[in-house]
């Protein structure tokens, strides 16, 4: 616990003494410097405690009062230099005490800085920012009982410091409460409007919560404040780029290297850029300039990974991408990432491995499932593989993700029943009652945890997919909803469109959708999404432009996409370029049943490929025996190479296996055939 004694304890060991013109001139500078911090202007703040140090370089006070100015700037290490020089000069450690400890949590030192918390008082003017201290320390060390614990005592000191309530906030954003972390950002502004800080989280919440537009102004808010921070400048370059503003990106992320030339963020912010230009010699450069700093922050991992893999450096891909698969275990852009950095360096043992487990599942995205497909073919296991490529043809649409959990089973049944209202207990041990098809013991676990935790948009979203997957798309809607009211990302709009669409609401659907788009361009997820909604309203222009955004943005290394492009091209009456991009996908992936199916699709009606047509409808016809609309094709290239019978034959398949878009033309073309026989 911590205690706290007199501010008389600045001064508390011997110190040289200071000729009175020196002390005067020293005083007169710290009381400008307080006036200036008033104002909320650190900068000339700290101009002046210069001024005062130089007067009366061996006043600790002066050393102290500059070390909380450095403090507000996030110069952390030089806080510590000063602090250290303090307390070097006489100062007392229970003066030292709270701001060293900040000092060193900044650097990353949390360890440090609990230890120096705990070693005994503070002074009474700094109970409430010790005990504020104290709470991020144990939140940057995991220990969410503890920051809580903190922090509530630090309220009983200063209940009314919108700092304090801007690190309530990002506490409760830590613990999964992202409503109660939108309240407490929303209370930290109104107790100060010029807190940089709290507005800088305000626009972070916003762009979560409602898109990156809506959070530019307040970044803007807070650069009107201070426009020299270099934090708010972090964000809202990284919100700019986002947004495909490059250019303004560019000039944000050059004044943060410009205001500290050591600055990691403005390197990194650098590389980013480089990288999304393809500049990847550039941005591994800017990534070094970091020191390292960074390679613990999952954004990090993953732009120095991807770099690596398209310089070709695999190997150190792998490594960059074990690290942020293992910092976010349910993060399937990381699995991805990672199995094809393995395939590419030929570890396909490994990838079968780690990734076959989690193929064997439902819920898995097409890409993993055609690597470990490619994998088993790499080691002559080609049988195997065509059962994860049809799979890939056609994944799963759960919006359960359902990665494998590393613990056994009876080990998470007991965490959940310990801690029926923790997130981090309870969601494990539902994915297993999922994958296991025990949605009725599922829902008891998940129904407790998403009254609990009302503002936790996965205990939301992890009811609903309980819900959606026992069949009931009408009830998950409800928890859906209210995820996505607390925070509109793309895993709550995957699931809620669906869910959507179960329930006949496709016009709300694809409102929901066109919102999140416009709300996060740069969301390759959302687009993807936005873009099967109007494949599925036969929407080809809105097709054509969104997913032509993507392949732009992906590239030819995507075949379902390439398909789906061919497929919008060829119904809104532009054959050559749907043929182009129907061989690309078949040449990509030639096993894959869309793209045989739109490579045969592309080329029915020209009298020079019905052959080929043929061939390739057939090939795809073998993967996919059920699929009508496959059927329906197949006979109209057996009806373009004269083979009337075989295209009867196929029609009635078609007719017979059910239901399909083109179910009407497929009756009228056989009744058209049976006429001419």
């Amino acid at each position: 616990m911590l205690a706290f004694v007199s501010c008389a304890l600045v001064l508390g060991g011997p110190a040289m003494p200071l000729q009175a013109e020196d002390l005067g001139a020293a005083r007169q500078a710290m009381a400008r410097a307080d006036a200036f911090r008033a104002i909320g202007d650190d900068r000339a703040a700290r101009i002046e405690l210069m001024n005062a140090i130089k007067a009366a370089p061996r006043l600790p006070a002066a050393r102290i009062a500059q070390a909380r100015v450095f403090l507000a700037l996030l110069d952390a290490a030089g806080a510590e230099g000063e602090l250290a020089r303090a307390l070097e000069l006489g100062a007392s450690r229970v003066v030292v005490r709270a701001p060293m400890a900040e000092a060193l949590l900044l650097q990353g030192k949390a360890v440090a800085a609990l230890k120096w918390l705990g070693e005994g008082p503070v002074s009474a003017s700094d109970a409430g920012y010790a005990a504020r201290t104290l709470g991020r320390t144990h939140l940057a060390l995991g220990n969410l009982d503890g920051a809580r614990t903190a922090f509530d005592r630090a309220a009983q000191y200063t209940p009314d410091d919108s700092m304090l309530w801007t690190d309530i906030a990002r506490f409760r954003i830590a613990a999964g409460d992202q409503a109660g972390g939108v309240d407490a950002a929303a209370h930290a502004v109104k107790l100060d409007s010029a807190n940089v800080r709290a507005l800088q989280l305000r626009g972070e919440l916003v762009r979560s919560q409602f898109g990156l537009a809506a959070s530019l102004p307040w970044f803007e808010r807070a650069l009107s404040i201070d426009p020299n921070d270099v934090s708010v400048l972090g964000e809202y370059a990284a919100t700019l780029g986002d947004m495909g503003r490059m250019r303004d990106m560019l000039a944000a992320a050059r004044q943060i290297v410009a205001l500290q030339p050591d600055s990691p963020r403005g390197y990194f912010l650098q590389a980013v850029l480089a990288a999304r230009s393809g500049n990847y010699g550039l941005a591994r450069n800017l990534i070094q300039k970091t020191g390292g700093v960074l390679e613990r922050v999952p954004a990090a991992m993953q732009v120095e990974g991807v770099v690596e893999f398209q310089l070709g450096n695999y190997r150190q891909a792998i490594d960059r991408f074990e690290k942020l698969a293992a910092a976010q275990p349910h993060n399937r852009r990381a699995a991805e990432l990672l199995a094809r950095a393995l395939y590419a360096e030929g570890e396909h043992e490994i990838l079968l491995a780690r990734f076959r487990p989690i193929a064997d599942q439902g819920g898995t995205s097409a890409y993993l499932l055609t690597l470990v497909a490619r994998s088993l073919e790499a080691i002559g296991e080609g049988a195997q593989a065509s059962d994860y490529l049809t799979r890939a043809a056609d994944p799963d649409t759960a919006p359960m993700v359902r990665l494998a959990e590393a613990d056994e089973p009876w080990m998470l049944a007991d965490a959940a029943r310990a801690a029926p209202r923790d997130a981090r207990a309870v969601i494990p041990y539902v994915r297993i009652l999922v994958a296991r098809g025990d949605f009725a013991l599922a829902a008891q676990f998940a129904e407790p945890l998403a009254e609990a935790n009302p503002g936790v948009p996965d205990a939301q979203m992890l009811l609903g997919d309980v819900r959606f997957a026992s069949g009931d798309a009408a009830g998950a809607l409800p928890s859906y909803r209210r995820a996505a009211d607390v925070r509109l990302s793309e895993p709550v709009v995957r699931r809620l469109s669906l869910a959507l669409r179960e329930t006949g609401r496709a016009d709300e659907a694809d409102t929901l959708l066109l919102r999140f788009v416009g709300y996060s361009p740069a969301n390759t997820g959302g687009l993807r999404l936005l873009a099967n909604a109007y494949i599925d309203r036969g929407n080809w222009p809105g097709a054509i432009l969104t997913l032509g955004a993507l392949h732009a943005r992906l590239g030819n290394n995507q075949p379902l996409l390439l398909a789906d492009l061919a497929l919008a091209r060829l119904r809104s009456g532009d054959e050559a370029a749907a043929v182009h991009d129907a061989r690309l996908a078949y040449r990509v992936q030639p096993g894959n049943t869309l793209a045989t199916h739109m490579r045969g699709l592309t080329l029915t009606g020209q009298s020079d490929q019905a052959m080929v047509a043929v061939e390739m409808l057939e090939k795809a016809q073998t993967k996919s025996p059920r699929n009508p609309w496959l059927r329906y094709h197949l006979a109209q290239a057996y009806a373009e190479a004269g083979k009337t019978a075989q295209a009867v034959g196929a029609l009635r398949a078609s007719l017979a296996l059910g239901a399909f878009p083109e179910r009407g033309a497929a009756a009228a073309m056989l009744r058209a055939l049976q006429k001419q026989g």
